[in-house]
Formats: C-alpha cells, sequence, structure tokens
C-alpha cells in the first residue's frame, strides 16, 4: 500500500485546486467582458485560458486521487464584471498569474520541507507553466498597451488573439 500523502500537502493541494478553478472562473468573467466590447478575439483567447486553468485544477486533483487524498471543493467569490481598459484587463490577467506563481513556489517548498517526492514531479510542470503564462501575459499586455491609443489597433490585435492557438 502506498504511503498517504502528508496531511498539510493534501490540503495545500486542495487549496491550489481551488485557486486554479477560481482563476478559470476570472479568465471567464474577463472573456465576458472583452465579449461585451466587440473584441470577441480577446473573449475568445480568455475563454482558452479559462478552459486550461481547470485543466491544471484537474491535474492536481487526479494526484490527489491517485495518492488516496480526499479532494475538497470550497466556494468561488464573484469575479470582477468590469475594467477601466482592455489594458487594465490584462494587466489583472498578469498579475493574477504572477500570484499562482507565488502559489505554486510556496506549494514546491512545503513538497520538498514534507519530502513529498513523489509531488514534486507534478509541481515541476507547474514551475514550468507559470514561466509560460507570465511571459504570455507579460508580452500581450505589452501588445495592448501599445494598440490601446487606437482602436483600429486594438482591433487589429483582437484579430490576431482570435487566431493564436496558445490557451
Amino acid at each position: 500500500m502506498p504511503m498517504p500523502l502528508n496531511a498539510q500537502v493534501a490540503e495545500a493541494l486542495n487549496q491550489q485546486v481551488n485557486n486554479e478553478l477560481k482563476a478559470s472562473h476570472v479568465y471567464r468573467a474577463m472573456a465576458a467582458y472583452f465579449d461585451g466590447q466587440e473584441l470577441p478575439g480577446f473573449a475568445s483567447w480568455f475563454r482558452g485560458h479559462a478552459t486550461e486553468e481547470v485543466g491544471h485544477a484537474m491535474r492536481l486533483y487526479d494526484h490527489l486521487v491517485k495518492r488516496d487524498a480526499r479532494v475538497e471543493l470550497s466556494g468561488i467569490d464573484q469575479p470582477p464584471k468590469d475594467y477601466v481598459s482592455a489594458e487594465a484587463a490584462v494587466a489583472s490577467a498578469l498579475d493574477m498569474e504572477s500570484e499562482v506563481t507565488g502559489q505554486i513556489n510556496a506549494l514546491f517548498e512545503l513538497v520538498h520541507e514534507s519530502k513529498e517526492y513523489g509531488t514534486q514531479p507534478v509541481l515541476h510542470w507547474f514551475l514550468e507553466e507559470q514561466v509560460q503564462e507570465e511571459d504570455l501575459f507579460r508580452r500581450l499586455l505589452d501588445q495592448v498597451k501599445a494598440a490601446e491609443d487606437s482602436r483600429w489597433h486594438l482591433l487589429m490585435l483582437d484579430q490576431e488573439l482570435a487566431g493564436r492557438q496558445e490557451a
């Protein structure tokens, strides 16, 4: 019989499952904001990221199940509905990704200190994913900042986002 998952690690992994689901909820709200701004490319891109975040949650969920730990879901607060601009929405998304990076780093530190070696490979994937996500959102923010003074440029970026397959 496999060694049970450390209770503190199981609790922290459950918290991260919920953090990932919260991020998905926020990205769906951002998609709705962009749909309301008639920027369907941005909306589609954020819907894709919302789906990706659910996948992240399920990756942790599955690990908890494999380690015979109970999965505990919590409620999700209502996300913001409005932003002052596309730039503010994307900046908020970048801030959230930075926050998730901090959460993953703290989780990795706990797993390392707890000698939960079987959980470390799962978190290695998340560490690399967060490097990619922060870079992606930082680049998008730079593009939005460059385009935002012109609705036409923002629409061109919107069209480009509609064709991206990153999420």
